[in-house]
């Protein structure tokens, strides 16, 4: 058995548990600033739940990589680095969009009256990274764990799911800050650099 299967499996491991630990931590983190500072927990000037139905549409592409395990093979050399260089990159992610975000950290796609736009960082390469640390996670997954033929059906999953919450989150931001935000999407694209 090569050694780049254990290194991998270990690496993805620690990935999902840092990137876990992190979106915990961060929203707890967030939670009791915003009450510190006696900002309403909830103050949306306009909300889309259809959002939420995106996210659980990517939770559905990672159950069925979950699923998929049982079909499996030992992974390859090349699916193993390439597991190993997604994991390393969803936690780089994760960890330093949330910090670009600061309070605007929200799971739902609510835009509130004291919304700032962030556009620092990752958000100068992506308008959302957190998605792309997401789709990262779920490659660095399905790569190690799944046959080769379910990895393109797992992302199609979460890449329609992803489609769904950037919609929803992009129409908020372009409802509250109109042709600055307008500017923003011409320029950047939403989660997939290079692919506008």
């Amino acid at each position: 058995m090569s050694p780049w299967i254990t290194v991998a499996k270990w690496i993805l491991l620690l990935s999902w548990i840092a990137s876990g630990g992190l979106l915990a931590w961060n929203h707890l983190r967030v939670r009791k600033e915003r009450k510190r500072q006696s900002i309403p927990e909830e103050k949306p000037s306009i909300r889309d739940p259809k959002s939420m139905q995106g996210l659980a549409i990517e939770g559905l592409s990672f159950l069925l990589a979950a699923i998929f395990t049982s079909f499996a093979d030992t992974p390859a050399d090349w699916q193993c680095i390439l597991s190993t260089v997604f994991s390393l990159l969803a936690v780089a992610l994760f960890a330093v969009a949330i910090h670009h975000l600061g309070l605007e950290w929200r799971i739902k796609a609510v835009v509130t009256d004291d919304h700032r736009l962030v556009t620092t960082g990752p958000y100068s390469i992506v308008r959302h990274p957190i998605f792309a640390a997401l789709i990262s996670l779920l490659l660095a997954t399905s790569l190690l764990a799944n046959p080769p033929w379910a990895t393109p059906l797992c992302l199609a999953v979460c890449l329609y799911g992803t489609e769904i919450r950037v919609k929803a989150e992009d129409g908020l931001l372009l409802r509250k800050f109109g042709p600055e935000f307008a500017s923003y999407r011409a320029r950047v694209p939403a989660y997939l650099p290079f692919f506008h």
